[in-house]
């Protein structure tokens, strides 16, 4: 059963976008000049965990249906990122 169920946790495309995102991020903090700070956490790791949180508490409110289209929605945004510039990232992330 445990094993079903980290099997389940990892196949969520919404959880795995958390990760990407966080890595992207890091891989344009140099070029931004900032640091995980300016995202009130630490490191790559915190904001992913963070970011994996804020989405089990939400998807706990969502309808099988909203689900399913958020998860669709993470799926294309895993897709996409990493088509984006640091530019854009910037914009999306880090800017009002």
């Amino acid at each position: 059963m445990l094993l079903w169920l980290a099997l389940a946790c990892s196949s969520d495309t919404c959880r795995t976008l958390c990760a990407t995102v966080a890595q992207s991020i890091e891989g344009c903090l140099d070029d931004w000049g900032a640091t995980w700070e300016d995202f009130d956490v630490t490191e790559r790791l915190e904001y992913g965990d963070r970011c994996r949180s804020e989405w089990e508490a939400a998807r706990t409110d969502l309808e099988p249906r909203q689900l399913d289209a958020a998860t669709a929605e993470c799926t294309e945004a895993e897709a996409e990122l990493p088509k984006l510039s640091c530019n854009q990232l910037r914009v999306m992330y880090l800017d009002p």
